[in-house]
């Protein structure tokens, strides 16, 4: 939210602006508040807010009282708060364009962009030099386009760019507008343009090739996918050593069955970034996908873990694969101290936890404290079915039978029938709580999907 400048000096003004003599309780109230807003201005949000709490117990409806302390509020989290003072502010003092403007930029901050963009519109009409800026046209440009108003979303966006020529989310915008309106041409030629400006910010640009490429279907893709493919390389054409239009790149022909287009990309972003983790995770993405061999795929997440330090938690998916592919490999001992390095790091990390847990419940050890580490994982995330799967099973290990069975009734409603382990596993459960006829339905229902599998 932008501050006003000059606040004490403001507040003399208004005050010096009062007419009448003011009693001794007005003057009072008035040096409360100067006090306060001095103390909000370097920091002490707290002590200022219990200053203008206390004011405005004695002068609620006061405009400037309210503005500050809905200020405070704001500051402090308090944003429901806030706002009903910034409205109290606004109902007291309609005519003044901070209150307005705090409470339009309230909305923005809290994604109600529909809300901001009522008020901006109002503030451009009363005040267009101040407000008629790039940022508020693609503002309403953006609005008009949630509203399907395509033609007059352009207009706005068209005015943005005509104020400031490179401002990119009004790039943004009007390359949408013409997406939505459905004339393709000139949708390729707006983000052609886009693309090809040196002068935008290309992870703008990457981010939104990228939404783009995630949302098309097959038959868009078959006529159109030259023009992707062109946008896709015109950003690193423009950008040769930036991240995103690297990783733009590489993952657009590696998804595209492009493999090796894909991964020379990917070669690129890693020889430009060698101590880049991003980078390092995708060429660790890549060794798996083409069949690295174990030692290969330790070694390199060895490598992710010095680069990001032995505490850094990005490191954890790292230290995890290295735990999991031990595992896979049989080297069970190795995999639990590599689940240990983990748990040293985030006691809470939950894929180790799970994982860690049913590994060991597959070897018959320590079930104690397998269910301890799963248990977590449910409290965390309960509508998880493969968590609520691997404690269900620790508990049915430990023949605890009756606090099993709710736990993979829960796992079937978010995704559990679609699992044959989780369904074979309930079925056990069933059988061992006595209930034949339930357990041959969920036996049967797991063999159909091991069936459908294979």
């Amino acid at each position: 939210m932008r501050k006003p400048v000059m606040i004490i000096a403001a507040l003399l003004f208004l005050f010096a602006g009062k007419a009448g003599a003011q009693n001794s309780k007005d003057s009072v109230i008035e040096t409360m508040l100067i006090r306060a807003v001095s103390m909000m201005e370097t920091g002490a949000v707290e002590n200022a807010t219990k200053y203008l709490e206390h004011i405005k117990g004695i002068r609620p409806d006061d405009d400037a009282i309210n503005y500050y302390l809905g200020t405070c509020y704001v500051m402090s989290g308090r944003v429901a708060e806030g706002e009903e003072c910034i409205k109290a502010a606004i109902r007291a003092d309609s005519t003044n364009v901070w209150y307005q403007d705090a409470l339009a930029n309230l909305y923005l901050n809290t994604g109600r962009g529909a809300e901001a963009s009522t008020l901006f519109l109002d503030l451009m009409e009363k005040y267009p030099k101040k407000y008629t800026n790039a940022y508020t046209l693609t503002l309403l440009g953006n609005r008009k386009l949630s509203e399907y108003q395509d033609s007059l979303a352009v207009d706005y966006f068209d005015k943005a760019l005509m104020l400031s020529p490179d401002y990119t989310p009004a790039v943004l915008g009007k390359s949408e507008a013409y997406r939505m309106q459905g004339n393709i041409p000139g949708f390729f030629a707006q983000v052609n343009e886009m693309v090809q400006n040196p002068g935008l910010n290309p992870a703008a640009k990457c981010d939104y090739i990228n939404q783009l490429l995630r949302h098309i279907d097959y038959n868009f893709y078959r006529v159109w996918n030259k023009q992707l493919d062109s946008l896709v390389v015109g950003c690193v054409n423009v950008h040769p050593a930036d991240t995103s239009a690297l990783r733009l790149a590489g993952g657009w022909f590696y998804g595209t069955e492009r493999k090796d287009i894909g991964r020379q990309y990917f070669e690129r972003l890693a020889d430009a970034n060698p101590d880049n983790l991003d980078a390092l995770y995708l060429k660790m993405q890549i060794m798996m996908d083409e069949g690295a061999s174990g030692k290969e795929i330790i070694d390199h997440c060895e490598k992710i873990i010095k680069v990001g330090g032995e505490k850094n938690p990005k490191v954890l998916p790292a230290m995890a694969v290295i735990g999991d592919t031990y595992h896979q490999f049989g080297q069970d001992n190795n995999a639990f101290k590599a689940y240990e390095r983990v748990l040293k790091v985030d006691p809470n990390y939950l894929p180790v936890l799970n994982n860690y847990a049913y590994y060991l419940s597959l070897k018959g050890k320590k079930l104690k404290k397998a269910a301890a580490m799963s248990k977590i994982t449910v409290e965390k995330e309960p509508d998880n079915a493969t968590y609520l799967d691997t404690y269900g099973w620790i508990l049915y290990l430990q023949k605890e039978y009756k606090k099993a069975k709710p736990l993979f009734k829960h796992a079937m409603l978010y995704g559990g029938r679609d699992n044959a382990v989780i369904l074979e596993h309930y079925s056990k459960v069933l059988e061992a709580l006595g209930e034949y006829d339930l357990a041959r339905s969920f036996r049967m229902l797991a063999e159909n999907k091991k069936e459908a599998s294979e």
